[in-house]
Formats: C-alpha cells, sequence, structure tokens
C-alpha cells in the first residue's frame, strides 16, 4: 500500500516502542533514587520523595510498559483495528508530561501542580481507552484475555480519576474519610485492578504460548479474573467509602490471586517446553505475589499509620510493584520486545534483523539474581526499620538497571 495509508500505523507502532523506551528510562531512574528514598520510606510512606518514587515506578516504568504492550498485543489479538491511530502519538506526550509533572510535584510538595499534571495523566489515560475498548469490548467474554484487560481499562480509568481527586483533596478538602483508607483505595484500584487483572489475563494467552501445555487453559480461569474484578472493586468500595468490610474484601481478594496461581501452577506442571528466563522470572514474580497477598491481607487488621504497619505497607508496596509486576514485565520482555522491534524496523523499512539477533542473553541471569535478591532484602528491611539494609537492598536492585538498559538499547 502507499507509504501514505501506512503512515498512521507506522505512528502507532513507534509509539508503541516509545512507550517502551519512556518505561525503561523510568525505571532506570527510579532504582537510582531508591536508595536515597529509604530513610524517609522508613520514617514514614506518606511523604513526598516516596511518593515521587512510587509514582514512578507505578507510573513511569509499569504503567508505561503495559501501554506499550498493550498497542500491539491487543489489535492482533482481536484481529481489530485501533480506531485513532494518530492519537497514540499524542497520549504518549500527554502521558510523559502528566506523569513527569506529578513525580516532580511530588517530590517538591506542590500539590496544585500536582493536581494540574494529575489532569493531564487522565486525559492521556482517556485516549488509551478510546483506542483500546472499541477493540476489547467486542470479544468481551469469548476470550480470557480480553476479558480482563477490558476490565483492567476501566479500573485504569476509576484509578486515574480518584488520583486527580485526591490530589485536588489537597487544595481543596472536599474528600471525606480518612486519608490514609482514600490512598489505599485509590492504590489498590490501581494496582489490583489495573496492573493485576491485566497481568493475569494476559499470562492466561502467553504462559500457555511460551510452555505449550498438555492441557487446555480451564474456564476456571475466566472465573478468577471476575472474581479477582469483583474482589478489587469490593476492597475499593469498602475503603473509600468507610462502609467497612475491608477484611472480607482483602481475603476475597487473596483467594481470586491463590486461584490464579493454581490454574498457572497446571500449566507449568504440564510444559512441554523447558523453563527459560522468561518463565523462571514469571514463576519468581508468583512468590513474591504470595508474600506481597499475606502482607496486603495483614494490612486489615494492622494500622498502616503504626510504626510496625507503616513497615509493612512499605513492604507490601516492595514485593508487589518490584517483585511481582517487576518480574512478570522483564521475564515478558525477553519474549516480547524483540519481536515489537524487529516488526517496527520492517514497517519503517529499515534493515531487517531477526529476533535472535536483537536478543541479548548474558546479562539475564544477573538481571533476574540482582532483582530478587535485592526486592526481598529491602522487604525484609522496611518491616524491621533498618535504614543501612534497606539501602543495601536498594543498591542490589539498582545493580541490574544497567543490564536492564543494555538489553533495552540493544533491541531498540
Amino acid at each position: 500500500p502507499p507509504r501514505s495509508t501506512l503512515f498512521p500505523y507506522t505512528t502507532l507502532f513507534r509509539s508503541n516502542a516509545d512507550f517502551f523506551a519512556v518505561a525503561v528510562t523510568s525505571f532506570g531512574l527510579g532504582v537510582v533514587a531508591a536508595p536515597w528514598v529509604v530513610d524517609d520510606l522508613v520514617d514514614f510512606f506518606y511523604q513526598p520523595w516516596p511518593l515521587a518514587l512510587t509514582h514512578i515506578f507505578t507510573l513511569g516504568w509499569i504503567t508505561a510498559a503495559m501501554m506499550g504492550v498493550m498497542y500491539r498485543y491487543v489489535p492482533a489479538l482481536t484481529k481489530g483495528v485501533v480506531r485513532f491511530p494518530r492519537l497514540a502519538s499524542l497520549q504518549l506526550w500527554l502521558f510523559i508530561i502528566g506523569a513527569a509533572g506529578m513525580v516532580t510535584h511530588f517530590a517538591i510538595g506542590r500539590w496544585i501542580a500536582t493536581w494540574l499534571a494529575a489532569g493531564v495523566v487522565v486525559l492521556s489515560v482517556a485516549l488509551f481507552a478510546l483506542n483500546m475498548l472499541p477493540c476489547l469490548i467486542p470479544s468481551w467474554r469469548r476470550g480470557v484475555a480480553e476479558t480482563g484487560m477490558s476490565a483492567a481499562i476501566f479500573f485504569l480509568l476509576i484509578a486515574a480519576v480518584l488520583g486527580l481527586l485526591l490530589a485536588l483533596d489537597k487544595t481543596f478538602g472536599f474528600l471525606g474519610g480518612s486519608v490514609i483508607t482514600n490512598l489505599a483505595g485509590h492504590a489498590h484500584l490501581a494496582a489490583l485492578g489495573w496492573v493485576s487483572l491485566t497481568i493475569c489475563a494476559v499470562s492466561y494467552r502467553m504462559v500457555p504460548a511460551f510452555l505449550l501445555p498438555g492441557v487446555e487453559l480451564p474456564r476456571a480461569a475466566t472465573w478468577q479474573l471476575y472474581g479477582l474484578a469483583a474482589a478489587v472493586a469490593g476492597l475499593g468500595l469498602a475503603l473509600l467509602g468507610g462502609m467497612g468490610g475491608a477484611p472480607i474484601w482483602s481475603v476475597a481478594v487473596m483467594v481470586a490471586l491463590l486461584a490464579y496461581i493454581v490454574v498457572l501452577g497446571a500449566l507449568v506442571r504440564n510444559r512441554r517446553m523447558p523453563i527459560d528466563w522468561t518463565m523462571r522470572h514469571a514463576l519468581a514474580g508468583v512468590v513474591h505475589l504470595v508474600l506481597s497477598a499475606g502482607l496486603g491481607l495483614s494490612l486489615a487488621w494492622i494500622d498502616a499509620g503504626t510504626a510496625l504497619g507503616n513497615g509493612v505497607a512499605g513492604a507490601y508496596g516492595v514485593l508487589g510493584l518490584l517483585g511481582w509486576v517487576t518480574n512478570f514485565i522483564v521475564g515478558m520482555s525477553y519474549q516480547l520486545f524483540p519481536g515489537f522491534i524487529a516488526g517496527l524496523r520492517v514497517t519503517l523499512g529499515w534493515p531487517r534483523l531477526s529476533i535472535a539477533e536483537l536478543s541479548l542473553l548474558r546479562f539475564r541471569p544477573f538481571v533476574f539474581f540482582s532483582l530478587n535478591v535485592g526486592v526481598v532484602l529491602l522487604a525484609a528491611a522496611l518491616i524491621a526499620a533498618d535504614v543501612l539494609l534497606a539501602r543495601l537492598g536498594a543498591i542490589i536492585i539498582a545493580t541490574d538497571r544497567k543490564s536492564t538498559r543494555l538489553n533495552s538499547s540493544h533491541e531498540r
């Protein structure tokens, strides 16, 4: 076809790769900054620098990576067409401006600028939903990945709007309830509703493709997604509405996550392919998920405002964001990113490179061990309120930054 008709899709594919570049850059900034922020994190998690660091990881690293994957994966999965491919580039720049503005103004404590930046992020998320949902909704209930990702995008929209409201409340003071419970509601809608639901849904399609199990994905996988979505919605309402019942909904979330582990375990046990570094990261992520879920459940009875509760909340976040989610993204990037970049080079008319040529293998064992040892050490140190040990754990995590960036730069 003429180049003019390909232009919107070339823009879409470049935006897809640019989201990955934003994600890896944010991850590098986050792990480099973490050793200098652990003092505040050990003291109390609700402070300017810990809030800034958290959003570097949740927005800059995790959300950017997931958006990049979905822009390429969703149209291929659903056989649909992105309605507004030119909006992908605008959405990317709005996301960068909004996320950078939020992180910067969290760090310096300027709330008016923070909620202005949060409004830009909400607009970016709305444009993302505008491109993704028309592809996903017609396939609702027809495929497990489509079902989970559709629900996850709605949670992303809710979490983004709630984050904007929380920032506005610091200026205008119109929200009721406790600051900590409101913050917890926002965090759980984002981390469980958007991130974890997406990971569960996508892994149900990708893990069988990588392992070629001798059994089919059970129908229970779809019900696990429904159960997780319902439990997260209930937990969010309990925390935000002050209606009580948060411990019950926390148990429901944990049961749904354990069901995910059971389904995934059956696929791994019946595999026909060997366990590679992608699956090692996925399995390590599952271990962190179990630990994180246990700590999250304990927060239903431990006051996060106490010294112990602060340490448990910090460890809960570290195990969830850096242990569970980051392991999954890093592992899947080994399989997905070289293929994405190879396809982009073909679309742009650049010289072809094979996936093998774009894959850098020698750093993968180091990335795996430094990430997982550092996460466990950092989480344990936060519970023990040991600043020196926490800084050591953060430094160990940071040592895999160079290897991760080398892999990504090589692919790019």
